[in-house]
């Protein structure tokens, strides 16, 4: 039977807000589920916040708002250590390079921002979309930068120098996700057009097209080893294939439009966020549902931190770092 704890925040703005809030299981597994436990909750941005990924090392958040900023914060403290400005449009989405030195962001201004960190100033305004640029993602080496556009396309850049390294094409209606495989050697990307499609990083040839979804595919991420892939879809279902075989090997029942999806660091819960606030994590293995959340506003993105000992979701303007501790169900009927 499923439990929806709804938690809901007061519009508090430009502090942090701390509560001792726990949202429970709402499976009965033998093993271990997930208990969140809220540690903080971050309130600087003014507008939808699209994206909160975690640095490699677990210790820095970076996030992407509609109220054209990006900011990046110490995950520890809950402190905004630096804000960028520069896009003049929605900032959709950003991501962490593997050595936390660079940020790169995508912005309905149909552009990507590549970002110093420590000066805290723009590297480089990468042009070369014409469409909104929904998603982008560094490889694992930090050598390329792929981002995803409302112009059917993905493209490859060269974070470092600001040059295009190829633009892929395939798709046939707006891209809206992207993620590289563990190993660097592959490319995914999720499109309205329903389908996932995997690139190869070398060549920029799409060797596999997954399909599965009846709607638009959003949110997408491989499992830690890169043999799994799931996409999240406002069909309100997560897909997960095989990528070797482009199997389909379950899909996972959710509600309402998903957005973002991610994996556990370990690979054994799947996470999503849909766009009516719900948070849902499943158990990769069975599929089976083990806790569920209701936030007051949509929750655009959901990640684990390396380490897996929190979790981080988006609610509207706020981010939510969760504590999280492992509970045994063994006795549970």
């Amino acid at each position: 039977m499923e439990t929806v704890v709804k938690i809901t925040c007061g519009p508090i703005h430009g502090c942090i807000l701390s509560l001792a809030v726990m949202v429970l299981p709402c499976g009965a597994l033998f093993g271990q589920n997930p208990q969140l436990t809220l540690e903080r909750t971050l309130m600087t941005h003014t507008k939808n916040v699209h994206s909160a990924p975690i640095s490699r090392d677990g210790h820095f958040l970076a996030s992407a708002s509609s109220d054209q900023t990006v900011k990046y914060w110490d995950i520890e403290t809950g402190h905004e250590l630096k804000s960028f400005s520069g896009h003049t449009g929605d900032v959709n989405t950003v991501a962490i390079s593997p050595d936390g030195r660079l940020l790169a962001s995508g912005s309905d201004d149909k552009t990507v921002r590549v970002w110093d960190v420590n000066a805290g100033r723009e590297l480089y305004n990468l042009a070369g979309h014409t469409g909104f640029v929904q998603g982008v993602a560094f490889s694992p080496d930090g050598k390329l930068l792929a981002s995803a556009s409302y112009d059917k396309t993905v493209i490859l850049w060269n974070p470092h120098t600001g040059k295009e390294v190829r633009t892929l094409n395939g798709h046939t209606e707006p891209v809206f996700g992207v993620t590289f495989s563990p190993d660097g050697r592959w490319l995914a990307s999720a499109s309205n057009d329903k389908t996932v499609r995997i690139w190869n990083v070398r060549t920029g040839k799409n060797v596999k097209t997954l399909t599965g979804h009846t709607d638009s595919a959003h949110g997408i991420a491989f499992g830690p080893d890169g043999k799994l892939l799931a996409g999240g879809s406002y069909d309100s279902t997560v897909t997960i294939w095989d990528v070797a075989s482009e199997q389909v090997v379950r899909t996972l029942k959710g509600s309402g439009k998903i957005e973002g999806v991610c994996f556990s660091s370990d690979g054994h819960l799947v996470g999503a966020g849909n766009r009516e606030g719900i948070v849902r994590f499943w158990e990769t293995s069975t599929g089976q549902e083990v806790l569920a959340m209701t936030r007051p506003a949509i929750a655009f993105s959901v990640r684990f931190s390396p380490d897996d000992k929190r979790v981080v979701t988006t609610a509207g303007s706020a981010i939510d770092i969760w504590a999280v501790s492992m509970k045994s169900n063994k006795a549970a009927k």
